[in-house]
């Protein structure tokens, strides 16, 4: 872990697909240059015919 990083937190949803919720958070902060932390607040089961 890097000292020079700042550090964040995401409370959010999961989402398997990462394509939002906490874990697409993780990926912008990490391509902003943060350190991110997330906090799972609901999970979502989804599939081809309903969410």
């Amino acid at each position: 872990m890097s000292q020079n990083k700042p550090h964040v937190l995401s409370i959010a949803g999961f989402d398997p697909s990462a394509g939002a919720g906490v874990l697409a958070d993780i990926k912008a902060f990490e391509h902003n240059g943060v350190y991110g932390f997330g906090v799972v607040s609901a999970l979502t089961w989804q599939n081809d015919v309903s969410f």
